[in-house]
């Protein structure tokens, strides 16, 4: 699109009764230019014919949390409640804002939803939003209160030791706070949450969402939050500790894992993602099943996978890919997060994403 042609879309958004000698005199142009320029809107694709009936956008919304992670990496392995030399890393994630910021690196439109404190933290997930192109006209600073907080501790080769979170802001993200932005959220192609919202929030989801609801499961004490009308789910992605949990069973390999696969597809979730650290990824749905080994033997970050996944899922959909071909898109994004410590790896976009995933074998 021409700067011309951004002028005038723009006032036409402003004003779609506006005629051409209007948009003439303001441009300071002929009515005939003005033709000519909206004649190459609609063939653009930005207009829709005469009226100027705007293109609506085609984007994801997420729905979920954003904090300060602080991540330390023993350079041995933690065996007992002691200290251990390593590395410690601050780095802004949140399940909802990872998933958001990767869905805007493979170049989805996305607005996420959140609630964010008037903190430090606050201001530097303002700027973050704004580096990677994530629109959060949508969430709220809430005064006094300070952004959500991530504590972890991992393994030299990357199992997360434990974790403790400070995240009593996300009650903000209420049923209340979340009616206000219903229309945004039902035009969307999708929606992703996390299970880091509040219980009562989510099934005001539920009952209220007309688009398919993608869902990220996050830690023990929280996925239960998706347990009561998870039969809305359209995908649910889910680590294999949360799923045994969930589905009260072991799963420890693929024959376990389809097994907690079916349990959960039995609860009318329609396709499950469910991975395992060092053994590999189900993709499953009641028609089809695929296993991705994990055959990686070098120390990784699994901090963010999941979340690329689903952000993944999510941008093979809006793609009309094939089911095998969103699986293979998924552990594509999952593998491609684990070669950075960043809960977002800063190299990943649509081209890599691809490439990637076309070197993806299925079981």
């Amino acid at each position: 699109m021409t700067s011309r042609e951004q002028q005038i879309l723009e006032w036409i958004k402003q004003n779609p009764m506006i005629s051409q000698n209007e948009l003439a005199n303001l441009a300071g142009i002929t009515r005939s230019g003005v033709a000519a320029h909206i004649s190459n809107l609609v063939k653009k694709g930005y207009l829709q014919g005469k009226g100027y009936v705007i293109t609506p956008p085609r984007y994801i919304t997420v729905i979920g949390g954003v904090n300060m992670d602080i991540l330390g990496i023993s350079r041995e392995t933690v065996t007992s409640p002691s200290s251990y030399p390593g590395k410690i890393y601050n780095k802004l994630g949140g399940v909802g804002r990872n998933v958001a910021v990767n869905l805007s690196k493979i170049g989805v439109q996305t607005f996420l939803v959140s609630a964010y404190g008037d903190d430090r933290n606050g201001e530097i997930f303002k700027e973050d939003a704004l580096d990677n192109q994530v629109d959060i006209s949508h969430s709220q600073q809430v005064g006094g209160a300070s952004t959500s907080m991530y504590l972890y501790v991992n393994q030299p080769h990357g199992e997360r030791v434990l974790g403790i979170d400070d995240m009593e802001i996300n009650t903000h993200i209420s049923p209340e706070f979340l009616r206000g932005q219903e229309q945004t959220i039902n035009n969307s192609e999708l929606v992703i949450l996390d299970s880091n919202l509040p219980k009562r929030s989510i099934k005001w989801l539920y009952n209220n969402v007309h688009v398919p609801i993608f869902a990220k499961a996050v830690g023990l004490n929280k996925m239960m939050n998706l347990y009561d009308g998870m039969g809305r789910l359209d995908t649910l992605v889910i680590n294999g500790v949360e799923a045994a949990a969930l589905t009260k069973m072991k799963i420890y390999d693929e024959q376990s894992a389809r097994q907690g696969g079916q349990r959960l597809l039995e609860r009318g979730v329609k396709n499950v993602f469910l991975y395992m650290e060092g053994i590999g990824v189900l993709y499953q749905s009641m028609t089809a099943s695929y296993f991705f080994s994990d055959n990686e033997q070098s120390p990784r970050n699994t901090n963010g996978a999941g979340a690329s996944a689903t952000a993944a899922l999510a941008w093979a959909r809006m793609q009309h890919q094939s089911f095998l071909e969103s699986g293979k898109a998924g552990v594509a994004a999952a593998y491609i997060t684990t070669e950075s410590y960043e809960a977002v790896n800063p190299d990943i976009d649509a081209e890599l994403l691809t490439s990637v995933q076309k070197r993806i074998v299925a079981d």
